[in-house]
C-alpha cells in the first residue's frame, strides 16, 4: 500500500533554489551550508516566483479557479 503525497508547486521551486545555492557555494570552494536566514530568503523568493508565474500563466477570466 503506497502513500500518495500531494506535491506543492512551490516545493519544486524551493528545492531548485536550494540546490542552486549549494552549487554556487561548491563552485566557489566554500563550505556547503544554509543558514536559517538564507532559507527564509529562498522561501520568500520562491513565493514571489510562484505567484508571478501564476499571474502570468493564468488566462484572464479564470483567476478565481487557479
Amino acid at each position: 500500500m503506497g502513500v500518495r503525497v500531494k506535491e506543492s508547486p512551490i516545493d519544486s521551486i524551493i528545492i531548485d533554489l536550494i540546490l542552486e545555492h549549494y552549487n554556487m557555494l561548491s563552485l566557489s570552494h566554500r563550505k556547503p551550508m544554509l543558514s536559517d536566514i538564507e532559507f527564509d530568503d529562498i522561501v520568500h523568493y520562491a513565493q514571489e516566483v510562484y505567484y508571478t508565474k501564476l499571474i502570468e500563466e493564468t488566462p484572464i477570466g479564470i483567476e478565481g479557479e487557479a
